[in-house]
Formats: structure tokens, C-alpha cells, sequence
């Protein structure tokens, strides 16, 4: 014996009306009463995910989310469907396609109905129109969206298909969803796609942007580590933005974009090393395991600290006492290395001097370069002088002012013309 239909509602009141399972008929139970959960599957991957881009009005043409079935230009043909053999006599066609556009997205995806011969190219100018409500004589009909199922379920069958009628077919105008479906692994949002833990975007160069609003941070939360892009230097991005920044193997050092090059990210490691001589009364000049400066290394005989440039000197790798150490004082030089790479020198009101990639200073933002003054015979007198070296003396040429540049053996005068004039 078939179910009362009094029992289907209850169910079917119960199930979607308020989401419990029935357990009892409602004399004894009403739907309110329905205590054990029952929701209704929703399948990950039968989820459209761009929903939100369908959009109010339906569209004359096809597009990337929506699919067109009509005559005209602008989308495929009209659906021709088949009829379903196991129900009765023309009473169901299918179009054999899923995923039909509802009406809950806007009035305008409202399928139409027409009845063509068989094989019709233009249904919707040659064929007959039926409308949902039917022609007056229970015959109207229904539409399953999520199927793709049309059901004529009034009493009668409309008369251009009914009993004794043949060579005709039923025609489906209307839209489809062919957007990206599914949701978790593997799956579409917008033009980024998600993939277990990879978010990945849709179009190759585009940006993926983590914005926060006002005053938000963004925030890596975890306690090992972030990593960002590795790559060469052959591989930095063609058009970098402002604040760029990654890890360049070829230099094997981190570097920022500061919106005119790339800058290294200096790591500030400072290490101090420890280097022991003994005096003999005699050698003023020690040899030093790593080149350094003056500045860069603590000396002590016997554990006094001695001074810098009074009691010693360091140029290369070495390092030069104004009087021999005594026989038997023990010498330790303390050096100081910092490792992190200066590519600009910058005062406090910004003016900065440049070294570029080619190793060349730039001083384009600076007033101008102020040397060291000497006269003849403290320039002479200088130690540690080096090739290539440049001053100004005051009395350098003939008595008169002029810069001097040191040739590896002595300093070779640069005499001054006259006054700079534009005319």
C-alpha cells in the first residue's frame, strides 16, 4: 500500500521546514517537537563557486560563468531534449544537461518551452510556445533547474505533443552555471585557486593581496619561520613595486626593491678575533692574519690597551708599532669584523652617497666632496699612503694651493686654472 500523502507533506514539512528527521506522525509529534537533526546534503563538489557573479539580469551572451541556449547569436543552440521512455507518454523530456540558472537569480532565467518538428533549427521562430501555467486545460508544466528535467505534471498533456502526435520534439531555452565548482581541495574562488595548503592565482603575474582594514596588521602566527621567494638574480621580477623583497641566491643574500633598485639586506653579524705576538726589542711591524684598519682592532701589550695612531697603526694586513715592542711583552691584537655589506652612507637631513651594482659612488645628492688638507711636508710625512690616493695642499704648487694624487712612489701635483666662469 502506497503512502498516504498526508505522511509525505509531514515528512517533507519536517525535513525542509525545519531540518529534523520524523520519528512520530504529528497527532503525536508535531514538526517543533522533532528533536534529532536531519540538514540537507550539501555536496562540496556540486558548489558553484562563483555564484556571486551570476549576474540579476541574464545575459545576451555567453560568458566564462554563464552558458546562453537560444536561437539567436550569442550562445549555443536551443535544447532540444529527448523523452524520458519510463514515464508515461510524453510526460517527461530531459536535456540530458545539469546545473540550469533558477529564477531565484532573477525572473529572466525563467526557462521558455517550445514544441518544434524534430531536428528544428529555430525553435523559438518556427515552434510553439507553452507557458508554465499551461493553456487553460491542466496541462501545465514543471522545470527541474538542478536536473535538467521537464515534467508535464497537470492532468492533461499539451495538445502539439499529445496522444497521436509525432515527429516533434520539446526545445529548452534558458542559461546555465559553468562556472568553477567544489569546495577544499582543489577548488576555484574568484581568480585564486585553492589547493590543500597552496593558494595559487588563476592568471599567470597576477598578485595575490593580503589588505587588512585601518589600522590592521598582517600576521604570519607561528614560531618557525616565513619564506619568501628564492630565486637568482637573472630572475628578479621584471617590473618590481616598492618594498619587494626576496632571497637572491646568486648573492646568496636577502634584498629589497626600494622603488629604484634592489638593496641587500645587510646581516649584522660582528665578530671579534684574538691574534698573539711576542716582542723582541726590535720588529715594529707584525703581520696580521685578515686585512683591517686602525679603527677596527684593540691592541694591548702586556694588557694595557695601547692608542690608536699614537702607539700603533694598521694598513692591510699590517700592523706597525711607533716603538718596538720590549723582549718578552705579549702582544694581543682584538680584531673587529662587521660583516654587513654599506651600500649608501646617509647624513641626518638624507643626503647619502651611492655605490651602485657596478661599484661605482654616486654623489649626486650630496653638496660636495671636502678632502683632507696637508701641506707639502705633512703629505710626505703621511704613513700607510696608498696608489691612487687624493688631497688638497695647501702650498702644493709652488707655494700655491693645488690637489695632489699619490702615483705609488710620491705625489703628483694637480695644478688649478682660473676662476670657474659660465662666459
Amino acid at each position: 500500500m502506497a503512502l498516504a500523502d498526508s505522511t509525505k507533506v509531514d515528512f517533507l514539512w519536517k525535513k525542509l521546514g525545519f531540518g529534523v528527521t520524523k520519528t512520530a506522525p504529528p497527532a503525536n509529534k508535531e514538526a517543533f517537537n522533532e528533536s534529532i537533526p536531519s540538514p540537507l546534503l550539501m555536496r562540496g563538489d556540486k558548489v558553484w563557486q562563483s555564484s556571486g557573479d551570476i549576474p540579476a539580469v541574464k545575459p545576451a551572451a555567453t560568458s566564462s560563468i554563464v552558458q546562453i541556449y537560444q536561437d539567436a547569436a550569442g550562445g549555443s543552440n536551443t535544447i532540444e531534449t529527448t523523452e524520458d521512455l519510463t514515464a508515461p507518454d510524453n510526460q517527461t523530456w530531459k536535456t540530458n544537461i545539469t546545473d540550469w540558472i533558477p529564477t531565484e537569480f532573477g525572473s529572466t532565467y525563467l526557462v521558455k518551452i517550445y514544441v518544434d518538428n524534430t531536428g528544428a533549427a529555430n525553435p523559438q521562430s518556427t515552434g510553439t510556445q507553452l507557458f508554465q501555467a499551461g493553456s487553460g486545460n491542466n496541462d501545465e508544466w514543471f522545470f527541474d533547474y538542478s536536473s535538467g528535467v521537464l515534467n508535464f505534471n497537470g492532468t492533461n498533456i499539451p495538445s502539439v505533443i499529445g496522444t497521436g502526435v509525432t515527429g516533434k520534439s520539446v526545445y529548452i531555452v534558458g542559461a546555465r552555471y559553468v562556472g568553477p565548482f567544489g569546495v577544499g581541495g582543489g577548488s576555484t574562488i574568484g581568480n585564486l585557486t585553492v589547493t590543500d595548503t597552496t593558494v595559487s592565482t588563476t592568471n599567470a603575474g597576477n598578485n595575490i593581496v593580503l589588505s587588512t582594514n585601518g589600522q590592521g596588521t598582517v600576521n604570519i602566527d607561528n614560531t618557525t619561520a616565513l619564506q619568501i621567494s628564492v630565486g637568482t638574480t637573472a630572475q628578479r621580477p621584471t617590473t618590481p613595486s616598492t618594498g619587494d623583497l626576496r632571497f637572491n641566491s646568486t648573492l646568496t643574500t636577502v634584498e629589497v626593491y626600494d622603488g629604484s633598485g634592489w638593496v641587500r639586506v645587510g646581516e649584522d653579524t660582528t665578530t671579534i678575533t684574538s691574534q698573539a705576538f711576542a716582542g723582541d726589542n726590535s720588529t715594529v711591524a707584525f703581520t696580521l692574519n685578515a686585512t683591517a684598519t686602525t679603527a677596527s682592532v684593540i691592541v694591548t701589550i702586556n694588557g694595557t690597551v695601547q692608542t690608536p695612531t699614537t702607539a700603533y697603526a694598521v694598513s692591510g694586513t699590517t700592523l706597525t708599532f711607533t716603538e718596538a715592542p720590549l723582549s718578552g711583552d705579549a702582544i694581543e691584537v682584538r680584531k673587529i669584523t662587521a660583516t654587513t655589506t654599506v651600500t649608501s652612507l646617509t647624513n641626518g637631513t638624507g643626503n647619502s652617497i651611492i655605490v651602485d651594482a657596478n661599484g661605482v659612488a654616486q654623489f649626486a645628492t650630496i653638496q660636495s666632496l671636502q678632502l683632507p688638507i696637508y701641506t707639502v711636508t705633512q703629505a710626505n710625512a703621511l704613513a700607510n699612503k696608498a696608489t691612487g690616493q687624493l688631497i688638497y695642499v695647501s702650498n702644493g704648487n709652488s707655494g700655491s694651493p693645488s690637489l695632489a694624487v699619490y702615483n705609488g712612489s710620491d705625489w703628483q701635483k694637480v695644478v688649478f686654472g682660473g676662476a670657474i666662469s659660465a662666459a
